[in-house]
């Protein structure tokens, strides 16, 4: 497989904005006094909502773009499980990694949490739209501040970046898993071939997410 995604994102962060780190760039949060991570901060229907709330009660769109976005900017990776669910199956499976049975049912197992992580990705995706949406149409109207711009780029650059690093583990177990193959010939091969397969699918369409939002990131 060829993994389009990796270089042009790298590629994309280093060139988007400016040089400052993404944390200097961004406001002060209570993150430290909340560390947990709530369903509204991970985005999906509950942050587009708060946007269309904002722009009903006359909130500036340039404002409108960034709203709901305090905890999630500064700890985006904690609204992605995949990467943590995955280390977890790995050390359960330390001792029986000869076991062919035992690794069809590890794949089985990460194939569910692939499918978990594209409906992730699929979530942050409606959220990082309605952003761009806002932030275009603001910038049309000349009324988005450079403040506001540099904070919102700020919040889709941490997006790509956490969204990558759950794309890289299941990138990893896609390569492990088709190592393994290579060695192993037995009975329970097709099944093991046919998790594989899975997994190569279910990768495709969590390379296709990631770079829908690099695509939405590049509107700004």
């Amino acid at each position: 497989m060829t993994l389009r995604c990796s270089f042009g994102i790298v590629a994309f962060l280093m060139v988007g904005c400016s040089s400052q780190p993404v944390q200097e760039k961004l406001k002060p949060t209570e993150r430290a006094l909340q560390p947990t991570v709530s369903a509204f901060e991970c985005g999906g229907e509950s942050v587009q909502s708060a946007i269309a709330s904002c722009k009903a009660e006359g909130g500036r769109w340039g404002h409108c773009a960034i709203v709901a976005s305090r905890a999630g900017v500064s700890d985006a990776t904690a609204c992605y499980t995949y990467a943590s669910k995955v280390r977890k199956r790995r050390e359960q499976l330390v001792g029986q990694e000869d076991q062919v049975e035992a690794q069809i049912r590890y794949l089985q197992d990460v194939n569910k949490d692939t499918e978990g992580l594209n409906t992730e990705l699929s979530g942050q995706i409606g959220e990082v739209t309605a952003r761009t949406d806002t932030a275009v149409e603001s910038l049309d109207r000349g009324e988005m501040t450079h403040s506001e711009l540099t904070q919102l780029r700020a919040i889709l650059d941490q997006e790509i970046s956490s969204a990558q690093m759950q794309f890289d583990a299941a990138s990893h177990e896609l390569q492990a898993a088709e190592q393994y193959r290579s060695r192993r010939q037995s009975p329970a091969a097709a099944a093991l071939d046919a998790e594989i397969a899975r997994l190569q699918t279910l990768l495709n369409e969590a390379e296709r997410q990631t770079n829908a939002l690099v695509a939405q990131r590049e509107r700004i």
